[in-house]
Parts: structure tokens; sequence; C-alpha cells
């Protein structure tokens, strides 16, 4: 009768973990970093961004449209929050299945997932790179922002930060659907592509949701990124956690159904993968 594998204290799983994810992440890092004209074009696009909205804005005047609860915001403010926080969504759409992908192509998937570590923090880490090199974009759309004149003055740091740590929950399970998507039909480009483009109409990036269709708020006020972007609109005219209480119990609510139903197909996904022999096919 064969012996039981010895049962790992909590402090030997927890570094276990900590390994593995730290191995993800500097897999996922290098991988970044050897494409170096498509990694620094991204900074050169965020100016471009930035330029952009500013220049737009010169056509629209302020209004309270923009602001945040009867306060008067410009066009441009109203923009870099949506193009700054909208790419933790878009981010979220392409990292995990682009990780997926790459995976398969270098053969490198099967190898991490024959290792003791368990599914869902295979997938999880492999945001862990992605939306930290999103949020040191953010911090540069903002830099960018401020030499064209906006003013930060009024932030409430704690708002935005709660914030951040509700987007990066939220949207999350979204990659986790993609990265499954993309363990079954191989390349989602296209879906991610009118995803992207759907939320970004509905979740008011470039409209507020105000102006939009009584049948289209609707489908807006379902979506985490507009959430999202209204915590951080409200953080940059110094709303209070107390202020966003419904913003953050709607972002928690998302993230309590999303993020183990996204986990469970996913689980699903991989179990197909293998049966079907597919797993390293791409």
């Amino acid at each position: 009768m064969a012996a039981k594998p010895a049962r790992r204290s909590p402090f030997e799983a927890a570094v276990t973990a900590a390994t593995s994810v730290a191995a993800i992440f500097e897999r996922d890092a290098r991988n970044a970093l050897s494409y170096s004209a498509y990694f620094y074009s991204q900074w050169f696009a965020i100016g471009v961004e930035v330029t952009i909205a500013f220049y737009l804005s010169l056509l629209i005047l302020p209004s309270t449209k923009f602001g945040f609860h009867g306060h008067v915001g410009s066009y441009f403010a109203y923009l870099v929050v949506s193009f700054a926080f909208v790419t933790f969504q878009n981010n979220a759409m392409l990292s995990f299945a682009e990780s997926v992908r790459e995976g398969q192509t270098t053969g490198t998937l099967e190898a991490v997932l024959a290792t003791p570590t368990a599914l869902p923090l295979i997938i999880l880490s492999t945001g862990v790179w992605s939306f930290g090199l999103t949020t040191l974009k953010v911090v540069f759309y903002f830099a960018l922002a401020m030499c064209f004149g906006l003013d930060l003055h009024h932030v409430n740091p704690l708002t935005a930060i709660v914030f951040l740590v509700l987007t990066v929950a939220a949207v999350s399970p979204i990659g986790v659907f993609a990265a499954g998507a993309t363990m079954l039909f191989k390349k989602t480009g296209p879906i991610a592509f009118s995803v992207n483009s759907a939320t970004n109409l509905f979740g008011g990036v470039y409209i507020p949701l105000a102006k939009l269709p009584l049948a289209l708020q609707w489908i807006g006020w379902m979506l985490p990124i507009t959430h999202a972007l209204n915590g951080f609109r409200g953080a940059l005219y110094g709303a209070s956690l107390r202020d966003m209480q419904t913003e953050i119990w709607w972002l928690v609510g998302l993230t309590a159904v999303l993020m183990p139903a996204s986990l469970y197909l996913f689980g699903r996904a991989v179990h197909r993968a293998k049966v079907d022999g597919s797993l390293g096919l791409y």
C-alpha cells in the first residue's frame, strides 16, 4: 500500500505559492522586456493619448456632466481618468489570454500545469506583472496630464487606492474568462476587441453614462468598469469611501460572483484540453 504524501504546513504552502508567483512574474517580465520596441511604444502611445485628450477638451466647455456630485469638471480630466483606468480592463482582457497562448507556443504551459501549484494560483499569477505595469502606466498618464494642467490638489488618495484594488479584483475574472476561451478556441482577438469596444461605449469611457439612452445605461451599470471609473472620478474630486459606498459594494459583489465562476470555467477548459489532447495546440 503506497504511503500518503506528507502534508505541508501552512507556512510551507505559503512559501511554495510565493515562489510560484515570483517565477511566473519573472517569466512574464522577461518576455515583455524582450520585445523592446513594443514595450517602449506603449509609453509613447500614452503621450499621444494625453495630447489628444487635451486638444479634444479645448472644443468642449467644462460642465457638471464631467465632474462629480455637482462639481464642474473639465472634459480633459474626464478623458484622462477614462484612458488611464480603462487600461486595467483592456489589460485583463489581453494579458491572461496572451500568457496562456505564449505558454502554448513556447511549450511551457504543460510544464507549469504539471507542477503541484493550484490552477487558480497559476492563472491569477499571470496578471501580477501586467497589473503592476499598468499601475506604472497610470502614474505616467497623470504625470503627463499634470504637465497639460490637470489639477490633482483635491485627490483623496485612500479612495483612489481602494478603487485601484477593487478594479483589479473586479476585472481579473474577465481576464480568466478570456484565458479559458483561449484554451478552447485558441484565437480570441476579435472577441476581445469587440468586448473592449462595447464596454468602452457603455461604461462611460468617452461619454457620461447619463447621456446614453436608458436601456444602454442599464447595460453600463452592469459593467465593473462603469463603477471603477465613477470611483476614480470621485477620488479625483476628494470623495470619501462613504460617498462611494454604492460603487464599492457593486464592485465587491461582482467580484464575489464572477471570480469563482471564471475560475470554475477555466478549470473546465483546462480539463477538456487535457482530455482531448489539445493543451499544447495553438
